[in-house]
């Protein structure tokens, strides 16, 4: 180990709880510490139901990762004046907690989790005042959907995202190939690192063999409609398949009551069945034992800018993976080798690749043994902390 460095993350509020953005700042971190570095993540507001996590403490330490909600509340109030109040309280005291680190010699590197472009133009003035680099955890492309007039203010914040924040910050992680030609485009000058998808092997420990009959399996959050009815659509296909289809999908409720709708108008629709509240036990659990897992991909931008987390977990499990040939699944897997990959995204494509499996479950489950072998060798997150000090030492950041 080189000399100790010391790293906050900020701009994201919620941590240790959260979806894909939260476990990706959480392996990160554990990379670090790993090496013997320190990270902080500081939450300016609360955003918790309190019934969902009522142990949650405002500061604490989550696998040795050390946490802080400056707001003093790490739970969302439900009173407008309060609310708005303890936000305040979060912005004046993350500003004191920065300061006082940094007089402790305790604050050397920020990592902005935030795709908020004003949030980012804030960090890059309080880095210059206070006296730390700033690192963009760059995982997606956002400027490329369409605007409509009642989200005028997202499709600015997303154009001035991706023309400026590079330009903002001292070092970008890009997640993906095209993210990295964005940067040679817009941030030629500016130093970078390429951090794929991470995974956590040891997850799947404790992991139990469940016998259920054969089911294929996606996660994921039901703003993605488009993709959520592709896979329903592509089971659908399947030739008299005694298979059942699970979904595991988080998301407002107007979404999921959209996807239950869909899901009803399907000629045999108890085959599906859709899960909203599992815990991350149950949800391993289902990964481990499942047939297939599904993440398709789409031929656009966001999805050749992206690199999901969940493909990372899906390979951890051992089981064999479906997805099309698009973004970095081009880049790192090969068809009927490390994945099963469909040429298109096509509902009968990806409809053929999950009666693959169905029809030769041996070769399928040596595709998802070497596509596990492949994910240790270059997603396993215990790699990067060493990376991630070299590259900062070489570049003397």
């Amino acid at each position: 180990m080189l000399n100790k460095k010391f790293f906050v993350y900020l701009g994201y509020s919620g941590f240790p709880f959260g979806l894909a953005e939260v476990k990706k700042m959480t392996l990160i971190s554990k990379s670090l510490v790993s090496q013997g570095h320190s990270v902080n993540i500081i939450n300016k507001k609360g955003v918790h139901n309190k019934s969902t996590y009522p142990d949650l403490k405002v500061t604490g330490d989550f696998e040795s990762i050390q946490y802080i909600y400056t707001s003093g509340d790490p739970f969302r109030n439900d009173r407008f004046i309060r609310r708005n109040f303890l936000k305040m309280k979060g912005i004046i005291n993350e500003v004191s907690v920065l300061r006082r680190m940094k007089r402790k010699k305790e604050l050397d590197y920020a990592i902005l989790s935030t795709h908020n472009f004003s949030s980012i133009f804030y960090y890059y003035i309080l880095s210059k005042l206070v006296g730390f680099r700033t690192i963009l955890n760059h995982v997606e492309y956002f400027s490329d959907a369409k605007m409509k007039w009642p989200k005028l203010g997202k499709w600015m914040n997303d154009q001035l995202h991706d023309k400026y924040a590079l330009l903002l910050v001292d070092i970008s992680f890009p997640i993906s190939e095209f993210l990295i030609d964005h940067i040679k485009k817009t941030a030629p000058h500016k130093h970078y690192l390429k951090i794929p998808i991470l995974a956590e092997f040891e997850k799947f420990n404790n992991t139990e063999i469940l016998q259920l009959p054969a089911y294929f399996f996606f996660s994921g959050a039901a703003a993605h409609l488009e993709i959520v009815k592709f896979i329903i659509d592509s089971f659908m296909q399947l030739n008299d398949s005694p298979a059942s289809l699970y979904l595991a999908i988080k998301g407002e409720k107007i979404h999921l009551h959209e996807i239950e709708k869909y899901i009803n108008s399907r000629a045999t629709p108890k085959k599906i069945k859709l899960f909203t509240t599992l815990t991350e036990k149950q949800l391993y659990n289902y990964y481990r034992n499942a047939t297939a897992l599904l993440i398709p991909l789409r031929p656009t931008i966001q999805d050749k800018a992206r690199f999901p987390h969940k493909i990372g977990e899906y390979l951890a499990s051992g089981n064999p993976v479906i997805s099309t040939n698009y973004g970095e699944v081009k880049y790192y897997f090969e068809d009927m080798d490390t994945m099963l990959i469909a040429s298109k995204y096509d509902v009968n494509l990806f409809s053929d690749k999950m009666q693959y499996v169905l029809d030769h479950p041996f070769e399928s489950r040596a595709v998802g043994a070497k596509g596990q072998e492949f994910a240790v060798g270059n997603f396993d997150y215990r790699i990067y902390g060493a990376k991630i000090e070299k590259f900062l030492s070489q570049n003397n950041y």
